[in-house]
């Protein structure tokens, strides 16, 4: 069995899995009380609600092209949507981690400027270094309330002091690699450049194009501090979007007010449940499912039914912006997903 067929059989049993516990989810609380959950919105907080997803996306696009032009290319803000949509779509309908989308964005943006892909892998990569910054300060300050809430079991705390530390150390890790010069992710890759004989071409083109790119990483921290700057504050205020995500919709459609504290609990919670959602697209019946328990652990007053809704209502929002990324992926022939993402 080829691995194009291996990988579209993976994503076919998860977008199979998704809709399976999707439906599972909707039938057990019932279609009619989510609907009416989404309908209580009303139009006020659903154009709060889309305006606070379109802050998102532009704060990644904004983000970006402060980044790109640092390095010396200066791409038209609809290259950068465009490109920022793409990758954005990727990610959303494949099976695939953190860097799901990633190499497309570099792909578009390389095709459309003609500018070298390790410099804007670079870019890439330093803004995701940026964002996880202020991610983790948020899931930090959540993770610290949800420790001394009280409501957790001993074992769940355990298991987000560990997450913390796995997650926020690899992180650390990385960044101080980049910082340092030490070039850890070439020296990997030549490693196993020594011991794989029958990949030793490959990889060392692979190892050629890594240095380029952590010398770019390395070289923003040195001559574009204040750039750095810029885009970490930024990167704040777009984790504060998804952070005050919930408030919104909640005081729109039912009138809880969540608490500072109920807030940073929340993102917390959601940030450990995302790192299961790569396994369907969109995270589709996972998602629901979760954010159930997390809505009753941190706030018993909310309905499973109120979210469900609350998860489908911003995946209806988020669709928005899928149509375009794949009305972006359609016009420049990435049909081929699953070899790009390899590529």
């Amino acid at each position: 069995m080829s691995k194009g067929i291996k990988r579209r059989i993976t994503i076919a049993v998860s977008i199979l899995t998704g809709l399976v516990l999707m439906v599972a989810t909707i039938y057990s609380v019932g279609l009619d009380r989510i609907w009416n959950g989404m309908i209580q919105l009303g139009w006020l907080g659903a154009g709060l609600s889309f305006l606070n997803i379109l802050a998102m996306v532009f704060g990644w696009v904004w983000t970006w092209k402060l980044l790109l032009n640092a390095y010396g290319i200066f791409p038209s803000w609809l290259i950068v949507w465009r490109a920022v949509l793409g990758g954005y779509a990727l990610t959303y309908l494949t099976p695939s981690m953190y860097f799901g989308g990633e190499p497309l964005r570099v792909y578009l943006l390389s095709k459309e400027t003609g500018a070298d892909s390790s410099q804007v892998t670079a870019t890439v990569v330093l803004w995701k270094l940026l964002e996880g910054a202020t991610l983790f300060s948020f899931v930090l300050l959540g993770s610290v309330n949800a420790i001394f809430s009280g409501v957790l079991p001993v074992s769940q705390e355990v298991s987000i002091v560990v997450g913390n530390v796995l997650i926020i150390g690899g992180w650390a890790l990385l960044a101080w690699s980049f910082i340092t010069k030490r070039h850890w992710c070439s020296r990997t890759c030549g490693f196993l450049e020594r011991k794989l004989h029958w990949a030793r071409e490959r990889l060392h083109r692979i190892r050629e194009w890594l240095v380029a790119a952590e010398s770019g990483i390395h070289a923003a921290f040195v001559h574009h501090g204040r750039t750095m700057w810029q885009v970490l504050g930024l990167c704040l205020l777009i984790n504060v979007t998804t952070f005050i995500r919930p408030w919104i919709f909640f005081q729109f459609s039912a009138d809880y007010g969540f608490s500072f504290r109920e807030l940073s609990f929340i993102f917390a919670l959601f940030f450990f449940l995302s790192t299961f959602l790569w396994l369907t697209p969109g995270g589709i019946g996972i998602s629901e499912l979760g954010l159930i328990g997390i809505f009753q652990l941190v706030n018993g007053v909310v309905p499973a039914q109120e979210a469900v809704a609350y998860s489908l209502t911003i995946k209806s929002m988020e669709l928005v912006f899928i149509i375009l990324g794949i009305s972006v992926m359609v016009h420049f022939g990435v049909v081929h997903l699953p070899r790009l993402k390899r590529n």
